[in-house]
């Protein structure tokens, strides 16, 4: 077993600060009048890279009712760890925090495809074989899920893209297929 600063070698004090944020949030989602949905995702990416998430997704934060569908906006925070190959300078593994809005569109009653935008924070600047060049990372995902009726679970898919938007170069990305499972607490 790896001692954990191995798996975390250079958790800054900013990325420290973000893992609070999101504990906070997931707090303040669990505790809300609202329901609370908390999903693992688990990716894979080209050339032996790999994503595992924790998130917690707040009620939603916004609605509105089209004709035949409908659309909400809810905030995600997410807590996880990327892999790379063995292969490389790099490091192993990167911790990565992050807060991203989703928007849902409801185009079937338990149905929605879901697109977000958010900021994320890894821990550093080396996977594998990759230069990233930032910690800071744009995060952008688009996914489809559905939700059993009476019942709390709901399943999807989501590809995210992880990169820096050429703040600085190399900026190579990131790309994960992942498969997500979730949870509500009411």
């Amino acid at each position: 077993m790896q001692h954990p600063t191995s798996v975390f070698p250079r958790l800054s004090s900013r990325a420290t600060r973000a893992l609070a944020a999101v504990s906070v949030l997931a707090a303040l989602a669990c505790g809300s009048a609202q329901a609370a949905e908390v999903s693992a995702l688990w990716g894979a990416g080209r050339y032996g890279y790999s994503n595992a998430t924790l998130a917690v997704q707040t009620g939603p934060l916004w609605t509105h009712q089209l004709a035949h569908s409908s659309l909400d906006l809810v905030l995600e925070a997410s807590a996880g760890q990327v892999t790379g190959p063995a292969s490389g300078t790099g490091q192993r593994h990167l911790a990565h925090v992050g807060l991203t809005p989703f928007l849902h569109w409801w185009f079937a009653p338990q149905t929605a495809l879901e697109f977000g935008i958010g900021a994320n924070l890894f821990s550093g600047t080396t996977l594998g074989s990759k230069t990233i060049s930032t910690a800071y990372q744009f995060g952008d995902s688009i996914g489809l899920l559905h939700r059993f009726a009476g019942t709390p679970w709901t399943v999807g898919a989501r590809f995210t893209h992880y990169s820096n938007a050429d703040i600085k170069r190399p900026n190579p990305g990131q790309d994960y297929m992942q498969l997500r499972v979730a949870y509500t607490f009411r």
